[in-house]
């Protein structure tokens, strides 16, 4: 390498460059203070050299497929002619203590999002703890502060698991953004209630969440005003669970995997999507199962009724549904509307604000990731940071 190229590439402006020179993984470059004469930081009189004992070898750029670059700095006392003052010159981006520079540490730390650190300690040779302490010492820092946005008119609440079956977090996430502005621990009514309590924006106009017991509830008692509304993919998922429930009890019930996604994608898929010959299939296998039937019937219906533009013309047509199949003999059809009936006013909401939950559980998939990438939960802090980080950022 030029010494020119070495210096524009080290970056450091306070060194020049004396030499360089290979070794095993990389290279070494000398450096050499560009500024010969100091002041006392005490009395600002002159200074003379006290004593240089040795130089000191930093990491200070890792080149990918190549190797490191390390650059050797000396180390320098001064003493003031004056006052007598010694102390040891510093310099920016070289550290007093430690065996890598700040330019080093960053770049680092760069490789870390979004990847794990096992895989940037086998690139960097830096070792996994030093890289998870270097990482969320930064990562704070990069988080967006609410102070510096406008308070969210719609969030979506959700919970996630730490450790499935044992262990669970809820997030607060701004719809319009995607960005989880709060996370906590657990998902009993007084944390929930501690959680919303902390969230640090105004209450929102409108909260989406997911038909959890007590859910809605605990959010209506901290914030009275807002409107709760349930995805409406969580009210369609409780008719087609006991479509493939019925499916599975039918005396066509298929074994072979190839069989069931064929089976499967003609009862869940809209039947305008359908060929004609799956319809007739449909419909000759309706003929010999009738609860299967009005499944899909009342299926079809109630994803008619979110089809609909306004909350007069939806609240007529849901309560035309309900009419139509809460004392239908199919206990399984029965027991849905039953359910819906309880959630009537949460689920005419959607057509008032138009708001999911979709986000949210695009989110709860970047969570597994981070889960699995860091091999498990072992810090619900450091998983906040993480998830906060990693996720959508707000717009300014």
């Amino acid at each position: 390498m030029s010494l020119k190229f070495t210096r524009e590439l080290i970056g450091l402006s306070s060194f020049d460059v004396k030499s360089i020179e290979s070794i095993e993984g990389g290279w070494v470059a000398t450096l050499t203070p560009a500024l010969q004469s100091y002041i006392c930081p005490l009395c600002c009189k002159p200074s003379t050299t006290h004593a240089r004992v040795k130089d000191r070898r930093l990491k200070h750029l890792w080149i990918p497929e190549r190797g490191i670059l390390f650059v050797q700095v000396p180390v320098i006392r001064q003493r003031c002619n004056d006052c007598c003052h010694t102390w040891s010159l510093s310099w920016p981006q070289i550290p007093q203590r430690g065996k890598v520079t700040s330019t080093f540490r960053q770049l680092v730390v760069n490789l870390c999002y979004q990847k794990t650190f096992a895989l940037v300690s086998k690139e960097t040779g830096v070792a996994e703890s030093t890289l998870s302490t270097w990482f969320y010492d930064w990562a704070p820092t990069q988080l967006p502060h609410p102070e510096d946005h406008q308070a969210p008119d719609y969030v979506c609440l959700d919970e996630f698991a730490l450790r499935k079956g044992h262990q669970y977090g809820v997030c607060l996430q701004d719809h319009e953004t995607g960005h989880v502005w709060k996370t906590g621990m657990g998902k009993k009514r007084g944390e929930l209630q501690a959680l919303l309590r902390s969230y640090p924006f105004s209450p929102p106009t409108a909260i989406v969440t997911d038909m959890a017991p007590g859910m809605a509830k605990t959010v209506k008692e901290v914030w009275s005003e807002t409107a709760v509304v349930i995805d409406k993919f969580h009210v369609i998922q409780l008719l087609t669970q006991a479509l493939d429930r019925a499916r599975k009890h039918s005396m066509t019930y298929a074994t072979q995997h190839l069989a069931i996604r064929q089976h499967k994608r003609l009862l869940m898929a809209p039947p305008a999507t359908l060929k004609e010959e799956e319809r007739e299939k449909l419909a000759h296998w309706f003929t010999h199962d009738w609860r299967l039937e009005e499944l899909y019937q009342a299926t079809q219906a109630l994803r008619r009724v979110y089809h609909l533009p306004t909350y007069q013309q939806a609240k007529q047509a849901f309560q035309a549904w309900v009419n139509r199949y809460q004392f239908s003999p199919n206990s399984a059809v029965s027991k849905v509307v039953k359910t819906l009936i309880q959630w009537e006013e949460e689920l005419l909401n959607y057509f008032h604000y138009k708001i999911t939950n979709a986000k949210l559980e695009g989110t709860n998939n970047l969570i597994k990731t981070l889960k699995r990438r860091s091999y498990g939960t072992p810090c619900l802090e450091k998983m906040t940071v993480r998830i906060r980080l990693e996720c959508q950022q707000p717009s300014k």
